[in-house]
Formats: structure tokens, sequence, C-alpha cells
């Protein structure tokens, strides 16, 4: 099976070529989309090795993933596995988390089982978040705002995603779960440093609550089924 690894990143060039290399040594293919940095990521992933595709202007998170997602559909890949390039993902972690991939469409590495070194108020936005997301799916999502995951190609060519920023990986979650998608999980550790987080809180929490609200919108006043050709037909006579 064909696999890429997905790295959205932004300003990272300070950690961008550590997390390439490490990462080297489980998955050969790697795909950098720089989301239109102002600093030197670009080149310290390409002398790391990496396949880089640099956005001309900051787009957001969730259009940088897209493009790597189409990448990844025009170079027939069977799964991608996404991380973020500010080194809080461990990629000694890909050794637990590849073997699960043939098993789902949609596996979410998941912090919470080890979740000592997560700042207090990441966690309690984290457990929130994900009990939203858990209701709105219907199933139990333990850690709805992590960026390691895996995507199945089958589930990445079928999904429509409209999010732009850090919300498409929200909107991902409901719909794999509202289409019978599989999803699965997987214990990753979080490494927290100096880095700094893209999440802008007030900003990408309103974003999150326009998903959530839109999904349970749907789920409360569902879209009307198409009308058949004979209730067409009745339906131009009664307005005619």
């Amino acid at each position: 099976m064909k696999g890429l690894l997905l790295i959205p990143a932004l300003n990272e060039q300070h950690s961008i070529g550590q997390v390439v290399r490490a990462a080297k040594a489980r998955i050969s293919d790697i795909l950098v989309v720089d989301d239109g940095s102002s600093d030197l990521t670009q080149a310290a992933a390409t002398s790391a090795g990496a396949i880089v595709l640099r956005l001309e202007k900051n787009m957001g998170k969730g259009e940088a993933l897209k493009v790597g997602f189409r990448y990844a559909l025009e170079h027939n890949c069977d799964w991608v596995v996404t991380m973020d390039g500010d080194g809080q993902h461990d990629p000694d972690d890909l050794v637990n988390f590849l073997p699960l991939l043939g098993q789902y469409d949609l596996l979410l590495g998941n912090r919470m089982e080890d979740s000592a070194s997560v700042p207090l108020l990441r966690r309690v936005a984290n457990l929130c978040s994900s009990r939203i997301v858990s209701a709105l799916c219907g199933q139990r999502i333990f850690d709805s705002q992590t960026g390691f995951r895996g995507y199945k190609a089958t589930f990445l060519g079928h999904v429509s995603l409209n999010a732009s920023h850090y919300d498409l990986e929200t909107e991902v979650i409901i719909k794999a779960a509202r289409q019978g998608f599989r999803i699965g999980h997987c214990r990753i550790k979080t490494i927290y440093g100096g880095e700094v987080s893209r999440y802008k809180n007030f900003r990408d929490s309103l974003r999150f609550l326009r998903v959530a609200l839109k999904s349970l919108r749907a789920l409360v006043l569902p879209e009307p089924l198409p009308a058949l050709p004979d209730e067409e037909e009745k339906s131009r006579a009664m307005r005619g």
C-alpha cells in the first residue's frame, strides 16, 4: 500500500527539519504544505528530504490540508497520515499508528490517555470540544482536536470538505461519522515546549461552533428529499 505523510506548516523553520528527518525512518514519502510562511520553512523542509508545496499566502490549516489531500489522490496514495510541523507530535508513535490504518477510514491520535503534559486550559478546551463532537457524531471521540491522524484515500475521495482553518478537523470527523465511515483511535504522546500555538482561541472557537451548529441543524432540519417526477408534475400543475 502506498502512503503519504502530510505536514501542514506555517513558520516552522526551527522544527520542521527535525520532524521530517525523524519521520523518514517510518514513512519514505513526506509532503510539507507551506502555508505562506514568512521564514525559511520551505528551505528547511526541502533540505530534510520532504516534497514541499508552497502556498503564496497564508490560507489556513484546512486549505493546506486540502491541498495535501488532492496531491495524495492525484498520486494514487492508499492512505494519508497527518502530523503537525511544530514538534508536538512524536514520529516514533508511527510505529503503533501505521499498523492500524487498514482497520479504519479515519484514525485519530488520542492524547488524552497521556494528558499530564497538556496545559490545563488546552486540556479542558479539548475535553469540552470532544464531548460536543461526540454528541454530534453519536459515538465517543476522545480527542477531536488532534492533528495526528490517518485518512484512507477512499474516504478522502468521497467526503466533501468546506472548512478552511482548524474547523476542518472537526468537520471531517462529523462527516465521517454521519456517513458511516469507520473511526478509530490510537494513543499518542504530546510534547509541549516553546512552540507557538497556531490556534487563535476566539476566532477558531467561533469557527468550531459554526461547524457544530451547522451539523446540529442538519440533524434537526435535514434537507428535503428530491421530488419524484410525478410529484414534480403535480407541483407544477398546482402552481399553474
